[in-house]
């Protein structure tokens, strides 16, 4: 079976920060990710170090979802369906497909 390709373009900015592609997300932008769960370090409830998350060109989980070809019709990444049936792995920093 083909992954399909995401139809999504890549950014050169973020779109909460305007950080260009590799660079660190600016404290309080609601796109970066907490690196310890994997979910918005903007709301992370818990009381640890985040990490320092990047702009990678892409919106949080789209290329896990093409990875793990959690995808909609033609190339949308199904971002709801990857937080239901995967699970962070915070060394990889990736989505998993729990075993």
């Amino acid at each position: 079976m083909t992954t399909p390709v995401s139809v999504v373009p890549q950014q050169d900015r973020c779109p909460d920060c305007a950080v260009s592609i590799d660079e660190e997300h600016v404290d309080g932008c609601d796109v970066a990710r907490c690196l310890v769960t994997g979910l918005q370090q903007l709301s992370c409830p818990h009381d640890h170090d985040c990490g320092i998350d990047v702009w990678t060109g892409r919106w949080p989980g789209d290329a896990d979802c093409e990875r793990l070809d959690l995808m909609i019709g033609l190339g949308l990444p199904d971002v709801r369906r990857l937080y239901l049936e995967a699970a962070w792995d915070p060394a990889s920093r990736q989505w998993v497909v729990p075993t």
